[in-house]
């Protein structure tokens, strides 16, 4: 429904239709505006953090989760939500922590071999 006085329901509504179309980016946007207008919203945050995990972005969903419990410790809901999430995705997050750290270490020996060769030039 529409609530006319109450622009988050409205906003979590309206994101909430477009994820049950698979509309993962729109939701995601929607959910965000309310986190920046209200960051405590326990809800919106478990919306987004299943949201992020649908597009494969773990670490934001698992941020996500998180802080969604941490406002609201009691919802069994948001504690079901992130232990399947754990269960389904602990080994995809420490193989992406891994890739990462690949990818830094890479970028790191490449400004060392371009230092290396910029001073080995002579003029």
């Amino acid at each position: 429904g529409i609530y006319r006085d109450d622009p988050v329901k409205n906003y979590n509504e309206f994101g909430l239709k477009c994820a049950k179309m698979g509309l993962w980016s729109e939701a995601i946007m929607r959910w965000e505006r309310i986190i920046k207008a209200n960051p405590d919203n326990a809800q919106v945050r478990n919306n987004l953090a299943v949201a992020y995990e649908s597009k494969g972005e773990l670490k934001s969903a698992k941020t996500e989760y998180e802080k969604a419990i941490e406002l609201d410790p009691n919802n069994k809901t948001y504690k079901k939500n992130y232990i399947k999430f754990k269960r389904n995705n602990d080994r995809a997050i420490k193989i992406q922590n891994v890739r990462d750290k690949m990818r830094d270490l890479e970028e790191k020996e490449q400004e060392i071999k371009d230092n290396i060769q910029d001073k080995n030039f002579e003029y």
